[in-house]
């Protein structure tokens, strides 16, 4: 999926910092071309851009703000109530108890109060700009790290739209699954003109032929 591929890129960086320490200076602002700035937002943009989801991550645009991020995801109505976060979500943080967009963070896990529940206990977020602890400023403590955070720590919800995930080959299941992929890998059976294998179609002598040939040509 291609959530999980940003938060794979995500966890690729937990423990990266910001050099030197307190200057805001990332790889991921000189990517965005505004480096040493509070870098939380950016930080989201880089992993989006490379997973090439890109155009899910305020469409495609750049802001370095988590209120112009949240009220864009507001508009395009990719946002949800905190009971229906799931990870590859972007949680939108304040840490003083009001409703100000100060931080964000990806949603890579979600855990609830009781079993079957929706109420959420807490989500696991993989933030820039953070600290590892919970020493020091959670909203620009320089570090990529991975957090814990609650309820009453999240102003907002944002749901990006992500590209969708191609649907599975109609052999996925058959019970030739197996050979039709050895036989698709080797460039010995092609699918048809609309993109279906259609595995338990009858094949004709001309088709028998097609296979044997190349068959035949793959060995010289």
């Amino acid at each position: 999926m291609s959530a999980e591929r940003v938060i794979e890129i995500a966890r690729g960086e937990l423990g990266y910092s910001e050099s030197p320490p307190g200057s805001n200076k990332t790889k991921y602002g000189q990517a965005y071309g505004w480096d040493g700035v509070p870098w939380c937002v950016i930080f989201l943009w880089w992993c989006f851009r490379e997973a090439g989801e890109s155009a899910a991550f305020y469409g495609g645009k750049k802001t370095a703000s988590c209120w112009t991020l949240y009220r864009w995801y507001q508009e395009q109505g990719q946002t949800v109530y905190v009971n229906e976060v799931c990870p590859g979500d972007i949680a939108i943080l304040n840490f003083h108890g009001t409703k100000e967009a100060q931080h964000c963070g990806l949603v890579v896990d979600v855990q609830h109060k009781k079993p079957a529940s929706n109420e959420v206990d807490y989500i696991v977020t993989i933030e820039g700009n953070t600290t590892p602890g919970l020493e020091g400023s959670q909203d620009n403590g320089g570090s990529v790290a991975l957090k814990r955070r609650y309820p009453n720590q999240i102003v907002g919800v944002c749901r990006p739209a992500y590209t969708p995930d191609p649907p599975p080959p109609d052999y996925h299941g058959h019970w030739a699954e197996d050979a039709m992929r050895w036989g698709i890998q080797r460039g010995l059976l092609m699918g048809y003109e609309d993109g279906t294998y259609q595995p338990d179609r009858t094949v004709t002598r001309g088709e028998l032929m097609t296979v044997l040939k190349r068959l035949e040509d793959s060995k010289t």
